[in-house]
């Protein structure tokens, strides 16, 4: 048996890198020991609150209340927007506002003065459609006695006749009918002052004079006359609305 005699240098450097890998350990263990060593001093400085689970609500409270504040500021935009929308939404469709009708009549006055409608033609949008067809997604709105207004200018004259009219014929298009009263006659006659046309004017006051002793059979031709006044394309009317008329004669003549 051969006996290896061991190699004092290779020992040498095994133990020395031994004892260099001991030391580091060392070196990291005290290091570790520092940083969680507290003091007695900063244990001192620790205060436990007296309550501690409304402590630790506050947290809570405080995520709660941001969102809160987030919320109002969402409902104040829109808001804002509503406000900055309105005025826009009242001059290209003023029938939104019939039941206001101070509000209405300002805000027909200026679609009528920039001819936001013929706009809207020109544009593709807001194109009417003939009421009862299968496409048409267009309600008439029926103004009651108590919502009519005396008119003011010679195009708020010729609309509210139209307006009447529409209650007494029968026409494929209706957007508005207005109620047909002894009143609202009264307040187209006033208003037919208003028209400038002096032939236009002493037409229509003529025709109205009939309605207002209970003569309606001029309807449709009234109805023409001031739908083409209007620049009418659809909603012609072709004849009398017979039952509707009884009932008004019925009920105030």
């Amino acid at each position: 048996m051969t006996n290896v005699k061991p190699d004092n240098n290779l020992l040498s450097s095994i133990d020395f890198n031994n004892l260099e890998i001991e030391k580091n350990i060392d070196i990291d263990i005290d290091k570790y020991i520092k940083e969680f060593n507290v003091d007695n001093t900063d244990l001192d400085l620790i205060h436990i609150p007296d309550n501690l689970e409304a402590s630790i609500k506050i947290p809570f409270k405080e995520v709660k209340k941001e969102k809160r504040k987030n919320l109002r500021y969402k409902i104040l935009d829109l808001i804002l927007v509503f406000i900055i929308l309105l005025p826009a939404i009242g001059v290209i469709y003023p029938k939104v506002f019939i039941k206001v009708p101070k509000v209405y009549s300002v805000f027909e006055n200026i679609n009528e003065f920039i001819q936001i409608d013929n706009l809207k033609s020109f544009i593709g949008i807001g194109k009417e459609v003939i009421e009862g067809s299968e496409s048409s997604s267009v309600e008439t709105i029926h103004i009651k006695e108590k919502e009519v207004v005396k008119p003011k200018s010679n195009n708020e004259a010729i609309k509210l006749i139209h307006s009447l009219a529409n209650t007494l014929v029968e026409a494929e298009y209706k957007w508005q009918c207005s109620e047909v009263t002894p009143k609202t006659i009264d307040l187209a006659l006033e208003g037919v002052e208003e028209i400038k046309d002096d032939y236009d004017r002493m037409h229509l006051r003529n025709s109205l004079t009939k309605w207002k002793s209970g003569d309606f059979s001029n309807a449709v031709e009234v109805h023409n006359y001031v739908w083409e006044m209007l620049d009418g394309n659809v909603g012609k009317a072709e004849v009398l609305d017979k039952d509707k008329i009884q009932r008004i004669l019925n009920e105030y003549y």
